[in-house]
C-alpha cells in the first residue's frame, strides 16, 4: 500500500509541475508559485497518515466491511448482490463501496486501501479544476486565488481524509464541474463525461438528490443556449443519463413507491426499513419558515466560523480555527459583490458557475445545515471565496495589505495542519467515547487480541459498535455476522454474573455500579484513550 501511496503522490506532483509548467505564460511567477505549492499541500495533506489520521467513524466502517464482504463473497453485511442503495446503517449510497472493492480484494481490511481512492480522487478533482479554470482564460489571479482557497478549505482537507459512503460528493462533484467547464472550451466529449459524471453524483450521496434535477436542466438550457450542444446532443444526453439512473430510479420506486423488493439484471433493489432523512431535513412542523431562516442563518454561520450548530468541535472543522473561515467568507462576499457589480462582462464558465450555485438553493432551503449535509454547498462558496481572493489579488494596490492577509491564512492553516495531524485524533476519539462514534484502528485490534486472551464464550459491554466496527476489527464471512455479534456485545453490560464464562467490560469511572462483578478476576485495559477494568469468569456454570 505504500509503494501505491508512494508511486500515486509522485504522479500527481509531476502533473503539478506540468499544469504549472503548461500556464507559465498566462501566469506570473508568484502565480505559479502560489498554485503549486497549494497543489503539493493539498496532495500532501490529504495522502499524509492517511490510515491513522483521523480515527475510524462508524459510518466509515459500515462501508469499509461491505467493500470488503463485497471483493471476498460478492454479498455485503445484509447479503444483497450489487445493492443499488445499502440497507446498512440506516441507508448509505454505493459508490464510493464499489470503487475501494479491488483495493479491498488487494490489500485487505486496510483503512488506508479504503481511504485511497477518496485521497487521490480529491486531488485529482482540484488539479483538474484549475486546469479547466486555465483553459477557460479565467483572470491569472482568480486561477491562484482559487488554487490555494480550495487547497486549504479545511473542511474539504479533513471530509476527504475520511471515507464517508457520502464523502466521494465531493470529488465528484467538483469533477462533473470541471468537465462542464473544459466543454464550455470547446471540446463537446467532456460535456458528455460531465453529464455522466452528473447522474453518478446519485449514487454519491442522498442528500444532493433535491438539488440535482436543477442542476441537471439548468445545465442543459444553459448549454443549449451558448450553442455548445444540439437537439440530438440533448436527446443523447438525456437517454445516457436515463441508463445511468435505470438502478437508482428502480431504488427510488422500490422506496417510496411500495413496489415490493426485486432483482434487475445484476442489481439488487429493497426498500429501508427506515431512513435517515430526519436526520438531513429541516423539521417541517411549526413554523417552517421560521425553521427555513434559522437554517439559513445557521449555514452561514457556520461559513464564518467553522461551527456547526454552535458546536465548539466538529467532524469536519475545528472551529477554533476561526479567523480562517472568516477571511474566506469575506472574500465570498467580496467575490459576490464584484461578479454582481461587472456580471454583464461575466464569461461563460462563471455565468456557469453562478448558474449552478443558484441550483442549491433546494439544498440551503430544505436540507439541515452543516458540512455533512451541505457539501455541494460548501464547495461551491469555497470557489466563489477563492474566485474573491484572486479578485482581491487583481484590484487591490496595498501591496503590504495582501500579504498580511495571505500571511494570516498561511498561518491558521499552518496551526491547524500542526493540530490536525498532531492532537485531532487523540481528541477527536477522546470526545466519542463511549458513544463508540470514532476508534482507532490499531489500538481497538490490540485490545481485542488482549480479550482473546480471557478465552472466554461472551465479551459484554465492548466499547464500540459490533454493527459497525467488530466485522472490520475481525474480518468474518458476513454469512455468520451474527455469531460475532452474539459473542462481542457492545449493548448489554449485565451488572449480574451470567451463565457460561464471560467477561465484563466496565468503564473504570463505572465500576462502583457493579458491584456483583468485583468478586471476579479483574485486569485493567485501555483502549481508545479510556481506561478500563475487564472481569472474566472463565470456569462459570
Amino acid at each position: 500500500m505504500n509503494i501505491l501511496i508512494t508511486v500515486s503522490v509522485i504522479v500527481l506532483v509531476l502533473a503539478i509541475g506540468f499544469l504549472t509548467y503548461t500556464m507559465r505564460n498566462h501566469l506570473k511567477k508568484w502565480q505559479q508559485i502560489l498554485t503549486a505549492l497549494s497543489l503539493l499541500f493539498l496532495t500532501f495533506f490529504e495522502f499524509f497518515r492517511l490510515g491513522n489520521v483521523p480515527g475510524l467513524f462508524g459510518d466509515e466502517a459500515y462501508a469499509m466491511y461491505d467493500s470488503w464482504a463485497i471483493a471476498h463473497y460478492g454479498v455485503d453485511r445484509h447479503l444483497m448482490h450489487n445493492a443499488v442503495y445499502s440497507l446498512t446503517s440506516g441507508g448509505q449510497s454505493v459508490l464510493y463501496e464499489h470503487l475501494t472493492v479491488p483495493l479491498m480484494k488487494a490489500f485487505g481490511m486496510n483503512v488506508t486501501a479504503f481511504r485511497f481512492p477518496m485521497a487521490l480522487l480529491t486531488t485529482i478533482s482540484i488539479i483538474v479544476l484549475i486546469y479547466a479554470l486555465y483553459r477557460n482564460k479565467i483572470n491569472s489571479n482568480v486561477i491562484a486565488g482559487v488554487a490555494f482557497t480550495m487547497s486549504t478549505a479545511q473542511w474539504l482537507l479533513m471530509y476527504c481524509h475520511w471515507a464517508m459512503d457520502c464523502s466521494v460528493i465531493v470529488p465528484m462533484f467538483i469533477l462533473t464541474i470541471d468537465f462542464i467547464l473544459f466543454g464550455l472550451a470547446g471540446k463537446k466529449y467532456h460535456l458528455y463525461i460531465g453529464f455522466i459524471l452528473m447522474a453518478l453524483l446519485a449514487y454519491c450521496y442522498i442528500g444532493a438528490w433535491i438539488a440535482l434535477p436543477f442542476m441537471y436542466i439548468f445545465t442543459l438550457l444553459f448549454l443549449k443556449k451558448k450553442e455548445k450542444i444540439s437537439k440530438k446532443d440533448i436527446i443523447a444526453l438525456v437517454i445516457i443519463s436515463l441508463i445511468i439512473l435505470v438502478p437508482i430510479l428502480s431504488y427510488t420506486a422500490v422506496q417510496f413507491l411500495g413496489l415490493p423488493a426485486f432483482k434487475f439484471l445484476w442489481f439488487s433493489v429493497a426498500p429501508l426499513p427506515a431512513t435517515r432523512a430526519a436526520n438531513s431535513l429541516i423539521s417541517f412542523k411549526g413554523n417552517v419558515l421560521n425553521t427555513i431562516i434559522s437554517n439559513i442563518t445557521a449555514g452561514l454561520s457556520t461559513l464564518a466560523t467553522g461551527a456547526v450548530n454552535n458546536n465548539t468541535s466538529s467532524y469536519t472543522s475545528i472551529p477554533k480555527y476561526q479567523l480562517f473561515y472568516l477571511i474566506n467568507f469575506i472574500f465570498l462576499i467580496y467575490a459576490i459583490v464584484k461578479i454582481w457589480k461587472n456580471r454583464k462582462q461575466n464569461s461563460d464558465s462563471i455565468n456557469y458557475l453562478i448558474g449552478v450555485s443558484l441550483t442549491m438553493l433546494p439544498i440551503i432551503i430544505l436540507a439541515q445545515s452543516g458540512f455533512w449535509h451541505w457539501p455541494t454547498v460548501y464547495i461551491l462558496t469555497s470557489l466563489w471565496s477563492g474566485i474573491g481572493l484572486g479578485l482581491f489579488f487583481k484590484n487591490s494596490s496595498h501591496k503590504a495589505f495582501k500579504i498580511l492577509i495571505l500571511g494570516l491564512l498561511l498561518i491558521e492553516t499552518g496551526l491547524f495542519t500542526g493540530y490536525y495531524f498532531g492532537n485531532y485524533t487523540h481528541d477527536e476519539i477522546k470526545a466519542n467515547q463511549l458513544g463508540g462514534y470514532s476508534i482507532d484502528v490499531k489500538q481497538s485490534k490490540h485490545f481485542i487480541n488482549e480479550l482473546k486472551k480471557l478465552k472466554v464464550d461472551t465479551y459484554y459491554g465492548m466499547p464500540f459498535f459490533n454493527e459497525s466496527y467488530m466485522g472490520c476489527l475481525i474480518p468474518t464471512n458476513p454469512h455468520n455476522l451474527n455469531n460475532l455479534d452474539g459473542k462481542w456485545q457492545s449493548n448489554n453490560l449485565p451488572n449480574t454474573i451470567q451463565p457460561g464464562s464471560a467477561a465484563y467490560i466496565v468503564p473504570a469511572d463505572q465500576v462502583n455500579n457493579y458491584p456483583n462483578l468485583q468478586s471476579l478476576p479483574s485486569k485493567k485495559m485501555e483502549v481508545n484513550y479510556v481506561e478500563y477494568v475487564v472481569f472474566y469468569n472463565q470456569n462459570n456454570n
